[in-house]
């Protein structure tokens, strides 16, 4: 199955995509970290009373601590790749985004399961954030391969371009 995104022009309406990234960027790693910090403070305060029923929460805390650790790195590459202009690193940040975010539907859950709704709409909608980042960022590298390929078509006018199916025999 194919399913096709929308190809974005501008971040959030207003600003240029690639200028939009990097400010997505900055936010996430300053939100990132206050979670993290966050969720320290909470788990600390729960080690005191921790009983046999509550192990899961330990795992899922770190679990989230683990997440929480690798956003902080790969924002920081988002930053990289958005100054430098860079599609390798926007494609292994958007292979990341995606793993993340179905990494951390299964917290998601949990937290649901244990009635912990606010936890839970904060991480929700650190989910759509990601989600929206993600279409920025396939935009951003459409955006970059269509300009390389300009680039090189300007560049060298008498090359022909044959299909690996032809062959010249």
């Amino acid at each position: 199955m194919h399913m096709k995104l929308p190809e974005v022009k501008r971040c959030c309406f207003c600003l240029p995509l690639r200028k939009g990234i990097i400010i997505f960027g900055c936010i996430n790693i300053l939100l990132t970290l206050f979670a993290t910090a966050c969720l320290f403070v909470t788990t600390e305060l729960r080690k005191s009373t921790i009983t046999n029923g509550s192990s899961l929460e330990v795992v899922t805390s770190t679990v989230l601590f683990s997440i929480l650790g690798m956003a902080v790195i790969l924002n920081i590459l988002l930053l990289v790749a958005g100054c430098q202009k860079d599609a390798t690193m926007f494609r292994l940040y958007n292979f990341y985004g995606i793993a993340s975010v179905l990494a951390t539907l299964i917290p998601t859950f949990i937290l649901l399961s244990r009635l912990q709704t606010l936890e839970a709409c904060v991480t929700f909608s650190a989910i759509v954030m990601q989600c929206y980042v993600i279409v920025l960022v396939r935009s951003e590298i459409l955006k970059l391969e269509k300009q390389t390929k300009n680039d090189l078509e300007s560049a060298s006018p008498d090359v022909v371009d044959v299909p690996d199916r032809d062959t010249l025999l």
